[in-house]
């Protein structure tokens, strides 16, 4: 009860944090949904918002002014807000536009008191509203640039034969106020001996008739239309049909139109409105910091549709430098992005099994020699045991011996291999000594006066499979017992030991697999999104180098491991474990898992042992965390993995303890985890904490235990600091 108590506790006060930190937004438009204007500062909004780690609750509400905007209309709108208000409260308020910022500032008392604000969508240059007024009122602000004579400096730039040029815009809203502007700027072409006409009255067959009928060597100048000048609503789909009809090169103010028939030019993006707006908000809410003194001006942008710039065979060397340009011809990327994705994938796993081809070739070699010299020791090692030996198959032929017992029988070893054993040594078939040499059971018996022990075991032929029975005769008139064949069973093991160290090699490679994989995607995204900069790809080539570096360390470091020659030595604990750690930064990060290292020791932390082999038990086991980590995670979690790994010293001895909070060991397989071939992951191999206890305990005489903890698992590791450690 008391448990279930502390549990409920602990939930309702997570709950009660996470609750805290979400957030409502309020989008209000000037405009109606579906105008890409519109549309696109709303994206901007939501891409920003939706990327940072506080949830965003958002709600758009459109006043739809290119439609209607009489003072009935906005007198009704107010009574419907009064009703929307009464049951929801929000955070904060982007407002779009200078019809929706003159109804906030209108009625932000009765409808929105004390919800922090942000204006969205105003002109720089002719904004229609009070500006000191609204940021004496500290709202930020965040401004539009409309550049009208940019673009028609850029159009006489690149179009030098430039004749005539078409200028469309009407007398809605905002776009009222920038009129005044395209008529300066007609007068200045026509100083110029360049025609400019001028059209703000919205009758798009006029307008259709007008630029299909331009000359040669005209251009057309897009502001915007979205009423003709009787009032009426002119719908956006039927003002781009008008466009599309253009002869002529058709270039643009804002991005309303961008790829749909204009050529560009430098435009002003609703998105990067969207995006300077949600960053106001974000800051607002988040640092409570208050706003700055000077209004936020959002430049615009040169933007370029390629496939309408060679339409009419413009130079596209002769538009700016870091333009966006839509469109273009795909990259070989692009068009086998398949091959080049399948490239990516099946590279690491060529390159291994490369690897892996060469290291095999150079061990089989390595190996045939030291059999061959095995076996020519095995052989000197036979024949100078004083003990007799022999091995039979199952139907009891012998199938070798030494020279003990050749001598024994009194017969050369090409009379006795081949032969049935109780035909040559009848003594040994007798029934009982017989029946024991089958069961395996250590027997004595007398031969010629003198005692012998004899002791069996079964061998295996080079299938794997039972070949037989292998004794040895002692006789302990002389000697009770003689240890046979050390150095064999020692070279044994130094080839186990050698099959072990590869397996690790297979367990080691497995996450830069991943990182390598996910690098390639995210490559693949971005460049997908148009979002692939120079700088990305830095940033990729890096992270795939660090991974194949890192890589090629491990090859590095398991082949000293192997060699005859590797001596123990001092090795700074500190410098691996922070090598180490760099190592995998990246793959802890990308798991959202937090790191933490603590070094302990007062004075230098300097160990004895096997540095390259100490780094590798400690990368196994930082990846066993990861992956108990991870199947912590539960969807929709917010759950927080961590590492910790701390230093200290004890007496002779380095500690170090690396804890996690994963989903910890259950009792029933705490004590098989060091067990080769034993693991609980769906695709483990067993060898990662054998080896660990190999490398440590029989490598560096230390010692290595895991154990529970509360939320989680430590592993202790306890490694000597001085040589004379046994």
């Amino acid at each position: 009860m008391r448990f279930l108590f502390t549990f409920l506790i602990i939930f309702l006060s997570c709950y009660g944090s996470l609750y805290a930190k979400n957030r409502h937004i309020l989008i209000l438009q000037s405009y109606n949904k579906g105008l890409v204007w519109s549309d696109n500062i709303v994206k901007g909004i939501e891409d920003t918002l939706l990327l940072q780690k506080d949830h965003y609750e958002i709600t758009t509400e459109y006043m739809d002014t290119k439609k209607i905007n009489s003072e009935k209309y906005m007198n009704s709108l107010y009574k419907l807000f009064v009703l929307k208000m009464e049951n929801q409260t929000f955070d904060a308020i982007i407002v779009a536009d200078n019809e929706a910022v003159e109804f906030v500032l209108k009625y932000r008392n009765e409808l929105f008191k004390n919800i922090p604000l942000v204006f969205c969508g105003i002109d720089k240059r002719d904004p229609g509203l009070d500006i000191n007024n609204i940021l004496n009122k500290k709202i930020p602000l965040i401004l539009e640039s409309k550049e009208i004579e940019k673009n028609i400096n850029f159009i006489t730039k690149i179009l030098p034969n430039l004749k005539q040029l078409y200028i469309i815009n009407d007398y809605t809203g905002a776009s009222v106020l920038v009129n005044h502007t395209y008529k300066a700027q007609a007068k200045k072409l026509e100083k110029k001996g360049i025609k400019a006409t001028v059209n703000f009255n919205g009758n798009l067959k006029k307008i259709k008739k007008d630029i299909q009928n331009l000359p040669k060597n005209s251009a057309v100048l897009f502001g915007s239309l979205f009423r003709d000048k009787f009032g009426k609503y002119v719908p956006y789909y039927d003002v781009n049909d008008v466009l599309n009809s253009s002869k002529v090169p058709l270039f643009s103010i804002s991005d309303s139109h961008f790829g749909r028939g204009v050529i560009g030019g430098y435009l002003l993006r609703g998105y990067d409105l969207g995006v300077a707006s949600a960053k106001q908000v974000i800051r607002i809410l988040q640092t409570n910091k208050k706003m700055k003194k000077n209004p936020i001006v959002v430049p615009s942008q040169w933007a370029f549709d390629y496939k309408i710039i060679k339409k009419y065979n413009i130079n596209i060397n002769k538009i700016p430098k870091n333009s966006i340009v839509i469109n273009q011809p795909k990259s070989f990327f692009e068009k086998n992005k398949k091959l080049v994705e399948y490239a990516f994938i099946l590279f690491p796993f060529l390159l291994i099994s490369l690897i892996f081809a060469i290291i095999n070739n150079y061990q089989k070699y390595k190996l045939s020699q030291k059999l061959k010299a095995q076996s020519e020791l095995q052989e000197v090692l036979l024949n100078n045991i004083q003990n007799s030996i022999f091995w039979i198959d199952n139907h009891f032929r012998v199938k070798g011996c030494n020279n003990s017992f050749s001598k024994l029988l009194n017969l050369p070893q090409n009379e006795i291999i081949g032969k049935d054993i109780c035909k040559i040594f009848f003594k040994i078939c007798d029934l009982p000594i017989k029946q024991s040499l089958k069961d395996l059971k250590e027997i004595e018996f007398t031969s010629n006066e003198k005692i012998f022990r004899l002791t069996s075991q079964i061998f295996l032929d080079n299938k794997g499979e039972n070949g037989g029975i292998v004794s040895i005769m002692t006789n302990i008139t002389e000697k009770r017992q003689l240890e046979v064949n050390t150095q064999f069973i020692i070279q044994q093991s130094k080839l186990s030991e050698i099959g072990e160290m590869l397996s690790a090699i297979v367990h080691q490679w497995k996450n830069p697999l991943v990182e390598l994989s996910a690098v390639a995607h995210k490559m693949l995204y971005y460049d997908k999104k148009n979002r692939l900069t120079s700088d990305d790809i830095k940033s990729f080539y890096d992270n795939i180098m660090t991974q194949t570096i890192y890589m090629s360390d491990t090859i590095d470091g398991f082949r000293d491991f192997i060699r005859p020659s590797n001596m123990p030595k001092a090795f700074d604990v500190d410098t691996g474990l922070k090598e180490v750690l760099a190592l995998l930064s990246y793959s802890l990060k990308y798991s959202h898992i937090e790191l933490d290292y603590e070094n302990n020791l007062k004075d230098n932390s300097f160990a004895y042992g096997y540095p390259n082999e100490f780094k590798q038990v400690i990368v196994s086991i930082i990846n066993n965390a990861k992956d108990a980590i991870n199947s912590a995670k539960t969807p929709n979690s917010t759950f927080k993995g961590k590492i910790k790994l701390s230093l200290h010293k004890n007496s002779n001895d380095i500690e170090l303890f690396i804890e996690d909070n994963g989903c910890g060991i259950k009792d029933e397989i705490i004590n098989q985890l060091f067990n080769p071939f034993f693991t609980t992951k769906t695709k483990g191999d067993g060898f990662g904490l054998y080896m660990a206890k190999l490398i440590i305990e029989n490598k560096m005489h230390g010692d290595i235990k895991i154990t529970q903890i509360p939320n989680g698992t430590r592993v202790s590791i306890v490694i000597p600091t001085s040589k004379n450690k046994k």
